[in-house]
């Protein structure tokens, strides 16, 4: 209970300097159906469930969770990476693990055995016909050397009998069975290249705003587009300091990231590449320090839109992608330089790459 009060105590105060509330759409992941909100920001005690696409106004945010209230009133929080800024293309409903009655019902043949060819035959049907039946039917014959010299004492054509030992196996070992899911792993580190949608500029900038970006180039994991190239992915504004007298300081504003948004519709978190090691205890919730940047009075920054940045894969993802879909993600090797490949991730010890250029500021 004292543990909840401070969270209710701490976003309280992280409200207090909130601006206007904001519209988001819950966001369901590939094999989800619908997203759980909470009663407090500990994500302990379920409030509800919100459907895919479902609007609701964010209030508020701490650490990982948003405050949101539902169109019926309802408030509480919700993972920030399970609400979009746009609405989801929310596909048909389905039933996860249901059985579709749609199917028509297939009746089990029963295998043809040794017994069955000698009744035909003591039923004097021809040997064309028994063949033919051997031929259009699933097969389970003795054609041991015992078992063939029995059909032969018993009268059964050699013609017969040759269809029965070259007809296939009800009990041969059945086809390999195709996998449901291609599991693709982005490891942890691995480098995202995204561009600026808008131009940004800090005369506009407030904390906790949203910033637009697209991935600017495709991220191929073992041959399959994890990431594709013109994909959404969100970076925040974390802190704007005006500047005080005589510009001294001037002012500053800083950024850091959310996610990008993978091909199955999934939110990976990521951080802005930094080639200086951070013990940032937040970083796993807010991501590290992304860039930073000073304005004067009268005289604001400004970011140009397809201005890019570089991010880093938070933690190790896995993505669950249908196999029609990863058959049409599957990626032939590119030419050097036109994507990124987990081969190269945290690569940049070794060759950090070249730091974003600094913006010119607006005259």
């Amino acid at each position: 209970m004292k543990l909840r009060n401070c969270i209710l105590f701490l976003s309280l105060l992280a409200g207090g300097s909130a601006h206007a509330a904001t519209t988001g759409y819950a966001a369901c992941g590939t094999y989800t159906s619908y997203v759980l909100f909470y009663k407090d920001a500990d994500g302990y005690e379920e409030l509800g469930k919100l459907r895919c696409g479902e609007k609701v106004e964010i209030l508020t945010r701490w650490v990982e969770y948003f405050q949101i209230r539902t169109v019926d009133g309802r408030i509480g929080w919700v993972h920030y990476a399970e609400i979009s800024n746009t609405p989801p293309q929310v596909q048909g409903s389905t039933n996860f693990g249901l059985t579709d009655s749609g199917k028509a019902r297939v009746d089990v043949v029963p295998s043809l055995t040794n017994a069955n060819i000698l009744k035909m035959h003591t039923m004097k049907l021809g040997a064309d016909v028994i063949v033919a039946k051997i031929q259009g039917s699933p097969c389970e014959f003795d054609t041991s050397p015992t078992a063939l010299q029995k059909l032969k004492a018993a009268g059964l054509p050699d013609k017969v009998i040759l269809a029965m030992v070259t007809a296939p196996l009800a009990s041969a070992p059945p086809a390999p069975k195709v996998p449901e899911i291609v599991e693709v792993k982005i490891p942890g580190g691995t480098k995202i290249e995204m561009a600026l949608n808008l131009n940004f500029s800090s005369a506009d900038a407030r904390e906790g705003q949203i910033v637009l970006m697209t991935v600017a180039e495709d991220v191929v994991i073992n041959g399959v587009k994890a990431i594709q190239k013109g994909s959404e992915a969100h970076a925040r504004v974390i802190e704007v300091k005006q500047p005080a007298f005589m510009n001294r300081p001037p002012g500053s504003i800083s950024w850091s990231m959310d996610y990008v948004t993978a091909v199955t519709g999934e939110h990976i978190a990521v951080n802005f590449f930094s080639t200086e090691t951070t013990t940032n205890p937040t970083s796993g919730f807010m991501g590290s320090a992304g860039p930073s940047w000073e304005f004067h009075k009268g005289k604001p920054i400004t970011v140009a839109a397809g201005q890019r940045f570089e991010a880093v894969v938070h933690n190790n993802s896995v993505l669950r992608i249908p196999p029609a879909l990863a058959a049409t993600l599957a990626a032939s090797q590119a030419p050097a330089g036109s994507s990124s490949s987990a081969s190269a991730a945290g690569g940049g010890a070794n060759q950090p790459p070249q730091a974003p250029a600094q913006p010119a500021a607006k005259p």
